[in-house]
């Protein structure tokens, strides 16, 4: 008996015994999960576990969940790399793209700061031009101050200078006309238009009347008619101009709001004539120039230098 107890197991027979016990509970285990599925474990008990089977189920070898499992890890992994591709596909053409704009970018950016500094001489040049034409100017319109000032100095000088010849000249008129200053006037006894006037006086080897000076204004008042003066504006309206082509100029002898060009009748010709209106109740002198229509009937004064 003491031998037995002392005695050396036989552990064969103990793996055998632990494994015939781990296959009958791993049946139990089928048995009560078809159990739960509806299935019959009477039919399942017919067909015994073979021992491989527990063999493989014991070793966790998975069957065919196994494999569709492996399958679809297989197919992520590849989806995964087909994304990763992708994206990195995606980020190259994004950073050529990106690349080729900002070197347009640049060459742009380049071509606007040549325009730019191309524009700032220019408007550098055009300052220093600016700057020297407005002293030109500057200078220019000193210079035409002092002509100016030359001139009316002329000017006074010469009329004193004619004066004083007129006086020293005994020359006169021939008949039917009258001497005042340094011109002989004739005034006509009849009357006729503006340029049958002014022929006229041409026929007598003058001109009609141009006045220069408030004393021949006043001259031309007395004589207690309306006449036709050398003045017109035919050429341009209100530019008036003499008959020996100078501008009107100062001093002006216009009455009221004249020259008007007043329109007798719708579709009526301009006023274009320049007269002496002679009414000292409505028309106060000196001033009594009038605009007239050319064609209109006035007695006339030519003028003749001596």
């Amino acid at each position: 008996m003491a031998e037995d107890i002392y005695a050396t197991p036989d552990m064969t027979q103990k793996v055998m015994s632990d494994r015939g016990e781990m296959e009958e509970r791993m049946v139990d285990i089928y048995v009560s999960a078809d159990t739960l599925r509806g299935h019959d474990p009477c039919s399942e008990a017919k067909d015994p576990i073979p021992e491989n089977t527990a063999g493989d189920l014991h070793s966790g070898a998975g069957g065919p969940e196994r494999s569709l499992s492996r399958a679809a890890a297989v197919c992520l992994g590849l989806l995964c790399a087909l994304l990763l591709a992708g994206v990195a596909a995606l980020g190259v053409i994004y950073l050529i793209k990106v690349t080729v704009e900002r070197q347009q970018l640049q060459t742009k950016y380049d071509i606007l700061t040549r325009e730019r500094d191309q524009l700032n001489t220019s408007n550098i040049n055009l300052t220093r031009e600016r700057d020297q034409l407005n002293t030109s100017y500057i200078n220019l319109t000193r210079e035409r101050d002092q002509l100016n000032t030359s001139y009316i100095n002329l000017t006074r000088e010469r009329d004193d200078l004619k004066r004083k010849l007129c006086r020293c000249c005994h020359t006169e008129c021939q008949d039917g006309w009258s001497r005042f200053g340094c011109s002989c006037y004739y005034v006509s006894a009849e009357k006729k238009n503006w340029s049958d006037s002014r022929q006229d006086c041409r026929d007598r080897g003058a001109d009609l009347v141009i006045i220069n000076s408030p004393e021949e204004q006043e001259f031309l008042n007395n004589l207690t008619k309306t006449v036709w003066i050398g003045l017109n504006d035919t050429v341009t309206e209100r530019n008036f101009i003499w008959v020996d082509g100078t501008p009107l100029t100062t001093p002006t002898y216009w009455y009221g709001s004249q020259p008007d060009n007043y329109l007798h009748q719708p579709g009526s010709v301009d006023e274009d004539c320049a007269e002496i209106y002679y009414s000292p109740s409505q028309v106060p002198p000196p001033k009594t120039w009038n605009d007239n229509r050319c064609d209109s009937n006035n007695f006339w004064v030519c003028e003749r230098r001596i």
